[in-house]
């Protein structure tokens, strides 16, 4: 497709894929379902992805179709393309070695303050029960001797646990080379590892923005997406020129605002967190993963909405520099607990991509026969308003 592409109603379509590991097939599966309804039946225009959404938006770049884009995933789950760095490992238990034999030279010295903050702490620990010392112990270590676990982190040689040569491999077999020879304007984000700033790299020129977070290049690198992707901590970064990048998901989980400096006129912004509105306690520690995670992943997108919905109303403003842009609100999956859980985010078997796909279909006929509805800031559920005043108050 040419950059020209529009919707039924004449307007640039802008597709904004969010960040999301081994969830990112539910974002094929909405694209599967959109592009059989007459009024996304074209496709975008203009795309903005971040991690697993920068591959797929890349491929949708490329016109690469949701079943050759589900081929790509399966071959993830068929031979994984990360391999665990050998390295981090060797450092961790040569550095666990080197303090445990410290620490026992040693404890003829310190036998005894060790022994009284001990006790102190087994206080807290009784009486005893199934999983009692091992807690004992961990709570000993975290709050009287902290300075043996940052000693073992600063002992370990290896700022990543897995290394992604070979996904960088499976990349460039996938676009036939170096360079994504996308078709449609395209914005991959990341994040400067040493600065902590926002990079977006796009494909055509921009409006007056800050030049520090936006450049300009003929066409989107394999680097440029594995940078996207490389979850910090869990994958190396990537040296692209002089900066060392890593996941945009950081800051920029759904990047909004290339797609809008690219022209698009609508944006369609699909997020891989459920939308929940539940209440209560949390009763499992997977589920706490889960919502942590699922929380960082959301206020990036509602900063990033906060911020278009003002300028829309900006836009109305005589002599305003902004022009509106129709934002759909969030295409997300229905709740399903036994799909989305913790695990789901790194969870590449191939039945749990494909239940992803298929949980993207339906997503995507649900919000579909909502409209699609249109986001506007007055007409938000989770707004919370003032009660009105009584007379004489």
């Amino acid at each position: 497709m040419s950059i020209s592409t529009r919707t039924i109603d004449g307007g640039k379509l802008g597709l904004v894929l969010s960040g999301g590991g081994a969830r990112g097939p539910f974002q094929v599966g909405v694209y599967d379902r959109l592009l059989d309804d007459r009024r996304f039946a074209e496709g975008p225009a203009v795309l903005s992805g971040t991690s697993a959404g920068a591959i797929n938006a890349a491929m949708i770049a490329c016109g690469f179709s949701p079943q050759e884009m589900m081929d790509f995933w399966y071959e993830i789950a068929d031979d994984p393309p990360v391999m665990v760095s050998s390295r981090f490992f060797r450092s961790a238990f040569a550095t666990f070695a080197r303090l445990a034999i410290d620490e026992m030279l040693r404890a003829p010295k310190r036998a005894r303050s060790d022994f009284k903050r001990f006790v102190a702490r087994a206080r807290h620990h009784w009486p005893p029960r199934v999983g009692t010392l091992s807690a004992l112990v961990v709570d000993y270590y975290l709050s009287c001797r902290f300075d043996l676990v940052s000693q073992l982190l600063d002992g370990i040689k290896e700022p990543f646990l897995a290394e992604t040569g070979r996904l960088r491999e499976r990349l460039t077999k996938l676009f036939g080379g170096a360079r994504v020879p996308a078709k449609r304007r395209l914005a991959i984000n990341a994040v400067d590892v040493h600065t902590g700033r926002i990079v977006r790299y796009v494909t055509a020129p921009v409006p007056v923005v800050p030049a520090s977070e936006y450049i300009v290049v003929p066409a989107i690198s394999v680097d440029m997406v594995l940078a996207s992707a490389s979850i910090p901590l869990l994958f190396n970064p990537v040296p692209i020129g002089a900066r060392l990048l890593w996941d945009g998901g950081l800051l920029v989980n759904t990047p909004l605002a290339p797609a809008v400096a690219l022209g698009a006129d609508q944006i369609v912004t699909v997020l891989v967190t459920e939308r929940h509105r539940g209440s209560g306690p949390l009763r499992r520690f997977g589920r706490a993963v889960e919502r942590t995670a699922d929380s960082f992943l959301e206020n990036a997108y509602n900063v990033d909405r906060m911020l278009l919905l003002e300028r829309n109303r900006l836009s109305k403003v005589e002599g305003s520099p902004y022009r509106e842009v129709r934002l759909y609100e969030a295409l997300r999956p229905l709740q399903d607990r036994t799909l989305f859980s913790a695990g789901s985010y790194l969870n590449f078997q191939r039945p749990m991509l494909a239940a992803m796909f298929r949980a993207g279909q339906r997503a995507a006929a649900e919000w579909l026969l909502q409209g699609p509805p249109i986001d506007r800031l007055e007409t938000r559920h989770d707004v919370v308003r003032p009660a009105p005043r009584k007379a004489g108050t």
